[in-house]
């Protein structure tokens, strides 16, 4: 047997546990998928997995090898809504953890984070995920991926769904790394976009490490805004800086309001402080961030 057959049967073996406790995942446990006919819960979440980019019609005859009893649309789309979202996160944190196993580089594990945009269905009513570049176009519908990746392991270990229209890396990979319960030694990497003061405080809350690549020296970043603490007229520059944030304005702190807001519960106090330290690798044509704890 093949490692892509054995890890096949334990995703099927595990959907077929879940149906056995199918009622922990439904909207109504009493009532949800009490008489099985053409569609049983493990046979629906099976088929939503399958899905490719094709319509609905022909992933239903894909999927039953193009029999008479092809169920309909409209009982495909009665069985889903019974399902709650809540069953693909367990399924998706249960089949990972049997099958990844964690590797490290030079004793520590290494997660990407970083996510794109998925088109969904059409449906303007939908404000939440709807786009329309101008009054007259017909629009599109799209939700934001943010996802936790292992580099040695290769596999996914976290993930988080947004609307597109509330999309917030930001407080996506906070939310991630507070949740994180892995190998300590780990070091949270993501590319530009991800420079924020918040996911710092964050990953240094946790103990865990970060490397972070900023935006350039000259541009509106937080680099820019420690630049007169940095070395001039070198090309390559390795310095650690410290940085105090404080909603207190006083002639000890001139720091601006940080941008996070109460999202940090250790910024819900008025007076309250955080110090990050960080350190700045600067090279000719881009930065990056290391934490120092």
């Amino acid at each position: 047997m093949n490692n892509s057959t054995l890890i096949k049967g334990k995703l099927l073996a595990l959907i077929n546990e879940m149906d056995q406790y199918h009622w922990l995942f439904t909207r109504n446990p009493e009532t949800d998928f009490t008489r099985v006919k053409k569609w049983s819960f493990s046979d629906v979440i099976r088929f939503i997995i399958s899905m490719e980019g094709n319509s609905l019609k022909d992933e239903l005859y894909d999927y039953f090898d193009f029999s008479c009893d092809t169920p309909t649309n409209s009982s495909f789309n009665q069985r889903r809504s019974q399902v709650l979202p809540d069953a693909f996160e367990f399924l998706f944190h249960e089949f990972t953890s049997s099958v990844s196993h964690e590797k490290l580089y030079h004793g520590y594990r290494l997660l990407a984070c970083d996510g794109p945009d998925l088109c969904i269905a059409h449906n303007p009513n939908d404000k939440t995920t709807y786009f329309q570049s101008t009054p007259s176009s017909r629009g599109f519908n799209q939700l934001h991926l943010n996802a936790i990746y292992d580099l040695q392991a290769r596999t996914y270990t976290d993930a988080i769904i947004q609307p597109a229209c509330q999309e917030n890396e930001n407080k996506a990979m906070c939310d991630m790394i507070d949740r994180y319960s892995g190998h300590l030694k780990t070091i949270f990497i993501a590319d530009r976009g991800y420079e924020n003061y918040n996911i710092f405080a964050h990953a240094q809350k946790h103990g865990v490490f970060y490397l972070i690549r900023a935006k350039d020296l000259l541009s509106n970043g937080i680099v820019s805004s420690v630049r007169a603490q940095l070395p001039k007229n070198q090309g390559t520059v390795n310095q650690s800086v410290s940085v105090t944030l404080t909603r207190k304005q006083t002639s000890d702190f001139r720091y601006p309001r940080p941008p996070m807001k109460a999202l940090l519960p250790i910024f819900r106090q008025r007076n309250s402080r955080w110090k990050i330290s960080k350190r700045y690798i600067i090279c000719v044509g881009g930065s990056k961030h290391l934490s120092e704890n």
